[in-house]
């Protein structure tokens, strides 16, 4: 149980963050807020913006926010489960831990340097791909994810933490795991919703979470969390 009230922690603390984040938005996304650090990320992607290639086909647009919106959750729920329902406690605790990492590493980007997401920013030339779909789509993650809430990717860092802990306990199925990750982390930018930046250091965070949390929990270092 300790495991998933830790998860659940994390999940209440993003939806409170978020909340208040909602309410401040406007401010932060004025020139001192996130809109310097994204205009930084377009010029950096300036050879790779939706100009330069068509992803806006009807094929692209639902495939995309499926991955996006639907399988994200869908592989979260079935990873976590497959964990907790090993004989051996030490696979979910793993996971949890590396959650609580990866959330908390996150967090200080997320409060003090806030990152307009793609879309977002004008100048960025990037359109809401699933917009064209459904506009409601955007609406249903919105209550726990900031419009601001860019860097680093917590989708991405979320989708590497399910693959790694996935072989690193050789779960079943954890091919089928990757490779729908890697649509969710492909999404993630092709929706317009992620700066490049955002999600290689979503990678980097995800990995350094589950080596963290692989490593405390296997030495008796986080122990005192499931006493």
């Amino acid at each position: 149980m300790v495991p998933t009230l830790l998860l659940a922690v994390v999940f209440a603390v993003n939806f409170l963050q978020t909340t208040i984040d909602a309410d401040t938005t406007l401010k932060q996304l004025g020139p001192d807020g996130g809109y310097p650090i994204g205009a930084a990320f377009s010029s950096f992607e300036a050879y790779v913006s939706f100009k330069s290639h068509d992803v806006t086909n009807k094929v692209a647009v639902q495939g995309f926010s499926i991955s996006y919106f639907y399988l994200f959750p869908m592989i979260t729920i079935f990873v976590a489960i497959a964990l907790a329902s090993r004989r051996s406690p030490l696979p979910y605790r793993t996971f949890s831990l590396a959650v609580v990492i990866n959330y908390f590493a996150s967090l200080p980007f997320f409060v003090f340097w806030p990152v307009p997401e793609r879309w977002a920013l004008p100048d960025s030339d990037a359109i809401l791909l699933s917009d064209l779909w459904n506009e409601s789509l955007i609406d249903y993650i919105r209550p726990i994810s900031g419009l601001d809430n860019c860097f680093p990717s917590f989708h991405t860092s979320l989708t590497v933490i399910l693959i790694a802990t996935c072989y690193l306990y050789s779960v079943r199925m954890r091919t089928s795991v990757l490779c729908i990750g890697a649509t969710i982390v492909l999404a993630t930018y092709a929706l317009g919703i992620h700066w490049i930046p955002d999600i290689v250091a979503g990678i980097g965070v995800g990995l350094g979470s589950v080596a963290l949390a692989h490593r405390w929990t296997n030495n008796g270092k986080a122990d005192f969390l499931w006493a």
